[in-house]
């Protein structure tokens, strides 16, 4: 015996209300559309599942075993229905790429955003050095990335610009007999390439003593003195403080900050992604 699922709902409704009227109004149903229903229920049972005088209305013991049972029969249903409904209704997949370095929480609560008002759509997210991000939206591997760049390639919209510093820990200081002791991402990396450039002209000796696969090992041996690494004044984490340039350490560039969208036509869900991270952005700007 199969049991219909909306004759367990309205029974639920009326245990839970104790009334067949205000059970009525849940489901959309007439009183005694809903009366007629419990009836169908006891029918198939074989038992009656709620004990009713002129005044009042409760649960028989069977009624009460059947309560439990009922709950457990609606949830997985409600549960398939959700799952299956929400795998037809996934009709795309947004791919995002979002540089070391960025100052990024305003773009992920942005993808927060978007996520909750579409759930339907697959938010795919890729973390790795500006350069790489590019060359991967570039060949439609991403649709849309974010990430920094200095000078070179024209590719992508600007967002915003700022300053590049060299970035030490606020509670050391710097050797000046010895050769300034870099940190860098690992290639290809612009930050590195912009730096390198600006160091062939200095007269200061340098070596790199720390090449990082990723930001937080580059930020944690800054924060403790070991070396010194270009940075942005937004990415620029507590503990750590700006070296002014001079004879320590050249003029950097200014660091520019960019959102690229594969070639070809994007579809709904990513056209409007585009658009929603352009305005976080712009708010996040202004609230700095």
């Amino acid at each position: 015996m199969l049991i219909d699922p909306q004759l367990l709902r309205s029974f639920v409704f009326v245990a839970d209300l104790g009334s067949v009227s205000r059970a009525a109004e849940r489901v959309h149903l007439t009183q005694s559309a809903v009366s007629a229903q419990i009836k169908r229920l006891e029918a198939q049972l074989g038992c009656p599942v709620f004990a009713r005088t002129t005044r009042s209305l409760r649960l028989t013991a069977q009624g009460e075993a059947l309560l439990g049972y009922a709950r457990g029969i609606l949830t997985l249903n409600d549960q398939a229905v959700l799952r299956l409904g929400a795998a037809r209704r996934m009709r795309e997949k947004v791919r995002i790429g979002c540089s070391e370095g960025l100052p990024a929480e305003w773009l992920f609560a942005a993808l927060t955003r978007f996520r909750e008002k579409y759930p339907e759509v697959e938010l795919e997210v890729t973390g790795g050095i500006s350069t790489t991000l590019s060359e991967l939206t570039r060949r439609r591997a991403l649709d849309i990335s974010v990430g920094g760049r200095c000078g070179g390639s024209s590719a992508g919209e600007l967002l915003w610009s700022e300053p590049l510093v060299w970035a030490f820990s606020e509670r050391s200081l710097l050797n000046p007999v010895q050769p300034l002791p870099l940190a860098f991402l690992c290639e290809p990396c612009p930050y590195r390439d912009a730096a390198l450039v600006a160091l062939a002209t200095h007269q200061r000796s340098w070596r790199i003593v720390l090449t990082a696969q990723n930001s937080g090992a580059l930020l944690n041996a800054v924060a403790a003195g070991f070396a010194v690494t270009p940075l942005t004044p937004s990415s620029m984490a507590a503990g750590l403080r700006a070296i002014p340039t001079g004879n320590i350490v050249p003029e950097l560039p200014r660091a520019e900050f960019t959102m690229q969208l594969r070639e070809g036509r994007l579809g709904d869900a990513a056209t409007e992604l585009a658009s929603d991270i352009r305005h976080a952005c712009h708010r996040w700007l202004g609230s700095h």
